[in-house]
């Protein structure tokens, strides 16, 4: 990867002659927002070929109008993309960030991302927008989204959320632990939810406030056909990136989706190979071991390891939570039954 340390000067002119190359060879094909929830994100789109990929990821963030707007992100289709170099990075000056690129081009997925911080605009462009290319991708914009929610008090996690009766359940974990076969049943069996994998967290006067993004779960095969009638009503998106789990639309449970959901306690799922679920306070390394995992699974995906400013954000706002552990057994009806009896005995 080649490195290009310029000056905030350098990078605008760059980003400028990037704008006006866009404006002046294309025709916007629509203007949407995307409601965040903490904040609100205007999208000028020109490639029509987004339009179905943002419909079928974003569902539930996505709008027509809005009021206001809080950053402006530009989307358009780089045909003809020619790429000297297979990466190259353009960083800002240090005294603005020292890890976090203002202009990246990769030239292995064949795509350009920037941000001004001037106007708070962001680009993305991409080379490939066929689905069997969109896939490879994940979930839709996450990483420039990641870093339109950053801010003193919110920040995009890598986790899951799902509750009763306002009483909200933060599953720290990486992938493989169960943490989205347990929201997802759990959401079919009429909890309250926000996300399986990716949402907003925000910390409010009001306390730990968890909010939705996509309107998308990824499950296995196997958890699928296990839940194949329940799942009745969604739509099949894709498969994921390593094609071993299924992508799907849940917009038919949107009524379940909660916004501004209060995060009331932490919990760490642990698969195991007993016949009964089990719910534990954790110990003070199992709860370290929980916040460990939430926070280092967000800066993996987010590629933010050298961001010790958003670690420490995340830790803080976790660590004065109780810490549960969950137990996870083969049966998914006993470990949603076990998590419903816990949350209707919490106080």
């Amino acid at each position: 990867m080649k490195l290009i340390r310029a000056s905030a000067e350098t990078a605008a002119r760059q980003i400028d002659a990037m704008r006006s190359e866009i404006e002046r060879n294309l025709t916007p094909a629509s203007t949407k927002f995307l409601d965040l929830g903490v904040r609100v994100v205007r999208i000028l789109n020109y490639s029509s070929e987004f339009t179905p990929l943002m419909e079928r990821q974003l569902t539930w963030s996505l709008r027509d109008t809005a009021e206001r707007y809080d950053a402006t992100l530009v989307l358009w289709k780089t045909q003809g993309l020619r790429i000297r170099e297979k990466d190259v990075v353009w960083v800002l000056d240090e005294t603005w960030s020292r890890h976090t690129p203002v202009l990246m081009v990769n030239g292995e997925q064949e795509t350009i991302t920037a941000f001004d911080k001037r106007t708070d605009t962001y680009y993305y462009g991409a080379e490939h927008l066929e689905p069997e290319e969109a896939i490879k991708q994940g979930h839709l914009f996450v990483q420039l989204l990641n870093r339109i929610l950053k801010t003193p008090d919110t920040n995009l996690i890598h986790g899951a959320c799902i509750g009763l009766n306002g009483k909200g359940v933060l599953l720290c974990a990486r992938g493989q632990q169960g943490k989205s076969t347990l929201a997802v049943h759990a959401l079919l069996d009429g909890f309250e939810y926000v996300s399986d994998d990716y949402l907003t967290l925000e910390k409010s006067r009001d306390g730990l406030l968890a909010y939705p993004i996509y309107s998308i779960v990824t499950l296995s095969p196997q958890m699928y056909n296990e839940m194949y009638e329940a799942l009745q009503g969604t739509r099949f998106v894709s498969n994921n990136a390593r094609r071993d789990k299924y992508v799907l639309n849940i917009a038919n449970l949107h009524a379940r989706f909660r916004t501004a959901y209060p995060v009331q306690v932490c919990m760490l799922p642990e698969i195991f190979p007993g016949a009964e679920p089990s719910i534990t306070r954790c110990l003070p390394a199992e709860k370290g071991a929980a916040i460990t995992r939430l926070v280092h699974s967000t800066i993996s995906q987010m590629e933010d390891r050298q961001d010790t400013a958003t670690v420490k954000k995340l830790i803080g706002m976790v660590r004065d939570f109780d810490f549960y552990k969950i137990r996870l057994c083969r049966d998914i009806y006993k470990n949603v039954a076990c998590l419903r009896a816990f949350l209707l005995a919490l106080k």
